[in-house]
């Protein structure tokens, strides 16, 4: 049997745009419109990853490719780490639920800085988009909830494999480089979870997927010159599969692969919280709509949910903005005070709220039975609201919108895109940056970076 490197290496190299399925073709434009939208207001919006860009900034190099909002081109492996950081940055990038991974951010900026660097077309460039969300996904699949359980951020320790495929696709390397470039990739994969649980450590997470944006394209880059990774590096007895998860299903490495598209069965966040807040948030805003309930009454809300959950967004006593994103009773709070649960709610202003600070403490999380036995294909959450005249109002949500049993409409994800743009850039540029990418195989490469 042929290396999967090998198998994922013909996959990639046998992937054309012109034969992609136009449901295929909706999705990427969907994934970079909401790629593009995040990554602009997260760079508006939060400190790291102005840090990143100013870093960039101050090294200057050769100009390759576009750095988000700077208007100049910097050394390629440098711009895809500082667009990462921005498009993970409000933690509202998608995200897909099998595999418990975030792609957008790792392999739209990957792509984009490939794409510029090796001068390619936009088909090209939509065409390594799917090739680098297939391989991540997919990887992601075969490891988790194992991989996840024990503590890794599946998106620092999968993207470089799916970053790695896009640039490949994109640059066009041979089936050596390619595999040489996967097994590359494998060698740079990191990022633990310890980041959910930590005050501070939270407002950096965006550099597990910024540092896997950067290690797959510099794979593809060092392979080109003629470096090689370890063939086996996913099946070998030392491999990455061995390394990083208890239970590997091996089989979802490679099955449908090229006849069904996983960036098909990605989901859209609506909030710039952990996704693993969005069924408790959801489920407060259906009791908001279904009563005429003051949040200042409140004296109690329940929240049962599944342990995954709980472990990776209930912090509680939140101080920071990115502190907050995985908090489920600061989120829960935030939603029934402000009625929104956007990029800018999560911000200094409202952390200081005492309004909001004393309704989250009133948040009690605990594990549903239901909950727990449904987890993975179902992240819902139950929400009980008790005020002070004894009255309760309940509501559940199994999946949050924006799932693919959940969708969103294409305006739905237009208006977030347009909501995010708007706080960086001007109506007019986010409405002209819109128009490009929604028809961006008759659009040049150009005249989408010149308004990131």
């Amino acid at each position: 049997m042929n290396e999967i490197s090998s198998v994922y290496a013909d996959f990639i190299l046998g992937t054309d745009y012109d034969h992609l399925r136009p449901e295929v073709i909706l999705h990427v434009k969907k994934v970079i419109l909401d790629t593009v939208g995040v990554s602009l207001a997260g760079y508006k919006l939060m400190e790291f990853p102005r840090i990143v860009i100013d870093y960039i900034r101050s090294l200057g190099g050769t100009p390759e490719a576009t750095v988000i909002q700077t208007k100049k081109k910097f050394p390629a492996i440098h711009a895809v780490f500082a667009n990462a950081a921005c498009a993970h940055a409000l933690d509202m990038d998608d995200g897909h639920r099998f595999a418990a991974l975030h792609p957008g951010a790792v392999i739209v900026p990957a792509a984009l800085a490939a794409a510029e660097l090796s001068k390619a077309n936009t088909r090209e460039l939509m065409t390594g988009i799917v090739v680098g969300y297939e391989v991540m996904i997919r990887v992601g699949m075969a490891i988790n909830p194992s991989s996840l359980n024990r503590g890794f951020h599946a998106t620092g320790i999968t993207g470089p494999f799916g970053a790695t495929a896009a640039a490949a696709s994109i640059m066009k390397l041979n089936r050596e480089e390619t595999i040489g470039a996967l097994g590359l990739a494998g060698l740079q994969g990191s990022g633990v979870l310890q980041v959910n649980h930590d005050v501070e450590g939270a407002k950096v997470k965006p550099i597990n997927p910024a540092r896997a944006a950067q290690s797959g394209l510099l794979a593809s880059l060092l392979a080109q010159k003629g470096a090689r990774g370890p063939r086996k590096i996913f099946e070998g007895e030392d491999g990455f599969l061995q390394a990083v998860s208890d239970e590997v299903k091996k089989e979802l490495l490679t099955r449908g692969l090229g006849k069904e598209f996983e960036i098909c069965n990605t989901y859209i966040k609506f909030h710039s919280a952990c996704r693993h807040a969005h069924a408790p948030i959801d489920a407060a805003f259906h009791v908001l709509k279904s009563s005429k309930m003051d949040p200042s009454e409140i004296i109690k809300i329940s929240v049962e949910t599944y342990p995954a959950a709980i472990r990776l967004a209930g912090m509680t006593d939140v101080t920071t903005p990115s502190a907050a994103r995985f908090s489920i009773p600061f989120s829960v709070a935030l939603a029934l005070t402000k009625k929104d649960a956007g990029a800018d709610k999560y911000s200094e202003e409202n952390i200081r709220d005492e309004r909001i600070q004393s309704l989250s403490r009133k948040v009690e999380l605990s594990v549903g039975g239901k909950w727990e036995k449904l987890y993975p294909n179902k992240r819902g959450a139950t929400v009980r609201i008790l005020d002070g005249e004894n009255r309760e109002w309940t509501a559940e949500v199994e999946l949050a919108k924006g799932e693919p049993e959940n969708p969103a409409s294409l305006e739905e994800i237009y208006d977030k895109f347009y909501t995010n743009a708007t706080l960086m850039i001007s109506e007019k540029n986010a409405i002209e940056l819109g128009d490009i990418i929604s028809n961006l195989e008759n659009s040049s490469l150009e005249g989408l970076t010149q308004l990131i």
